[in-house]
Formats: C-alpha cells, structure tokens, sequence
C-alpha cells in the first residue's frame, strides 16, 4: 500500500511538472530522474515483499535483483538530490564538473559492493535457501553514504547564504528531515518499508516550495532573473566577497531574429543564450536574464583577467554554438564589465556597466554598417 502510493505520487508529480513548465532546463531533468528512480525504488521493495519467502523457479535471482535496484536506487537518489541542490543554488556546470568525483564517490562504492554481492553473497545482503532477505554488515554503507549527501546538500544551502548566493529559502530540510527519517526507521527497524513513500512525500513538499522560489528566476532561459540580482546586490555588503565584477551583454540583432524567424525562435534564442552562459561562468560565478535579450554574469572574488577569461569564454562557446548550425540563427553578443567598487551603489554599477556594453554594441554596428557599404559597392 505504501509504496503503490508513492508510485501513484510520483506518476502525478512528473505530470504536473510536465504541464507547468515552458521549457526542460538541466535541474529540472535531474529533479524528474530523482521521482523516476523513487518509482523504480519503490516497485522493486514491492516485489521484493510479494516474493520474499516465495519458492518457484527463479524467485532467489528475482530476490536479489529486486534488492539490489532497492540498495542502487536508495543511493542514487541521494546523489541526484545532491546534484539538484547544486545546479538549483549556483545554476553553473563547471561547479558541477569540478565536484563531479567527490559527489559519484559514495555512490560508485555502493553500486561496486551491490555487484560483488551478486557474485559473492552477505557482503550486503544474503537471500537465504528459502528465498527469505537477510541483510548483511555491508548495508550499513548504504545508509552511511545516504547520510553524508544528506549532510552535503544542508552544507550547500548554507553555505551559499552565507555567500549572499542563496537568498531565498531552499526547502532543503524538507527532504533531507523526513528522508533522514526514513533512513532511521529502516536502519532500526528491520522489515518497515517507509522509505519510498516518505521520499515521495517530501518531494512534493520541495516542489510546492519551489512554485513560491520561481519568483526569482526567469523559466525561458533557466538563469535567475532581475528580481535576484537587486536582492543579491543589496546584500553585497554583508555576503564577504573581497571584489565582485559585472559582465553586461546584450544579444545583437536579436530583433532580427524575432522578426525574420518569429518569435517562438526568438525564445529559442535567449534559452541557447542561458544554456551558453551556464557552460562558460567559473564556478564562482552568476548568471542572471536582466532583461529580453540583456544578460549579466556577476564574478565574486575574482580578478580583471578572469573576469577578461570569462568573456572570451562566453565568446568561444558562442563560436561553437554557430558553427554547429543546430539552430536556423546565429549568435553575437556585445559585452561590458565593471568592478562594483565600494563608493558604487547598485545604479552606479549597473550604468558602469551598461555605458561599456553599448560602446561595443556601437563598434559593432558600425562594423555591420562598413560591410553592408563595402558589399554595395561590390555589386555596383
């Protein structure tokens, strides 16, 4: 009963999800595959169940498999959680990438010993001659690991408000609380299966809370949006950071793609422009939709030369962007950076930047506007 609820959940959830969104950004695909694996978790604990002490012919290879995705899926959640908290918070690949190793770490450990258990049983757990599941000393990493990335994600959280990254409320306890729960109950009571439903529960709680944190990013390009930036900026002076760089970019010609390819391309356009920046900010970085097709990447506690790295950067990834020909448009952008130095308030900073921006956006069009001549005089 438990855990068919929590598949009928979980069904739900995703097709909630899937109706109130304008578009699948990478957090979003995580947060799916965290209920995809529940159900999975949670359909296997119920064959498990339903065959346990059972005898026909292969019930004991049943048993096993079933338990095994029981153990893998349990983990797995914990690191696909972990991963959601990161991309949510920081909304940045490199970060991801730069802790990629030590977040899968656990996780591997726990999908080894499951698969040396299949060869060599009672490392983890044992099925004994009447198909009946006895868990063995190595379950323990399971529930180990789960709680170090439970401890992880609540380190995440705030630590990043310390940060002045996160300032609204990630309902982390929510699922860490009540998964932590889960956790105990099947670690001291043998045979209480509660885990499944509980996760599920708590996911449902995560995305009621995440309807209310939406007011702070912007869904056509999966970046935070102007509401963030003025709420980090007025915290800038209690958040720590030693220096913090601005980088203004407007997209060039954009009003030429809504208007020669219409305006759902013009969509696509700004979401390959969020994808772009999430790939090229470094992992101290910020990238906010300021507005249609202006954007900035706010840089805490870095140098000129990175904030000069991370433009070529956006450049480069723009380069590749083009010459894949994956879209029927082509990308530009005109960039400019200031530092928010501390005689600054946020309406000096943003028109610092802002006035270097259209210096570039000015060069570029009369770079355009010599090309077009030179190309009539061509043809005459």
């Amino acid at each position: 009963m438990a855990n068919g609820l929590a598949v009928l959940m979980m069904g739900y959830l995703l097709l909630c999800r899937r109706k109130n969104r304008e578009s699948l950004h990478a957090e979003d695909k995580i947060y799916d595959g965290i209920a995809l694996v529940n159900i999975l978790g949670a359909l296997s604990e119920t064959v498990a169940f339903l065959i346990d002490g059972k005898s026909f012919t292969g019930s004991r290879q049943i048993n096993y498999a079933v338990n095994s995705l029981c153990f893998i899926g349990t983990v797995s959640m914990s690191l696909l959680w972990c991963l959601y908290v990161e991309l949510r918070i920081y909304r940045n690949y490199k970060r991801i990438f730069s802790k990629i190793a030590f977040l899968i770490f656990p996780w591997l450990v726990e999908v080894i010993m499951i698969l040396c258990n299949l060869f060599r049983p009672g490392i983890v757990f044992r099925i004994s001659g009447a198909n009946v599941y006895q868990r063995a000393g190595g379950s323990l990493a399971c529930y180990i690991s789960v709680i170090m990335y439970f401890g992880y994600s609540i380190y995440l959280v705030y630590h990043s408000r310390k940060q002045g990254i996160n300032l609204s409320y990630f309902p982390v306890m929510y699922f860490v609380g009540v998964g932590f729960a889960g956790v105990i109950l099947q670690l001291f009571f043998y045979g209480i299966t509660a885990s499944w439903l509980l996760a599920a529960v708590t996911l449902i709680f995560v995305q009621m809370q995440l309807y209310a944190e939406n007011l702070y990013t912007d869904e056509l390009s999966g970046l935070y949006n102007r509401r963030y930036l003025n709420a980090v900026l007025a915290k800038r002076k209690t958040a720590g950071w030693k220096s913090l760089h601005g980088i203004m970019m407007d997209v060039n010609d954009f009003k030429h793609i809504n208007d020669s390819l219409g305006h759902s391309i013009g969509d696509k356009a700004v979401s390959t422009m969020g994808s772009i920046l999430f790939r090229s900010i470094p992992d101290t970085g910020m990238a906010i939709r300021y507005a249609g097709d202006e954007f900035i990447v706010l840089l805490a506690g870095v140098d000129t030369e990175c904030v000069l790295a991370t433009m070529d950067e956006i450049n480069d990834n723009i380069s590749q962007f083009n010459s894949s020909g994956a879209e029927p448009f082509s990308l530009s952008v005109s960039m400019g950076y200031a530092e928010f130095r501390p005689e600054d308030d946020t309406e000096t900073f943003l028109r610092n930047m802002d006035e270097k921006m259209y210096e570039k956006k000015r060069k570029y069009h009369s770079l355009n506007q010599a090309e077009r001549l030179k190309k009539d005089q061509q043809k005459i």
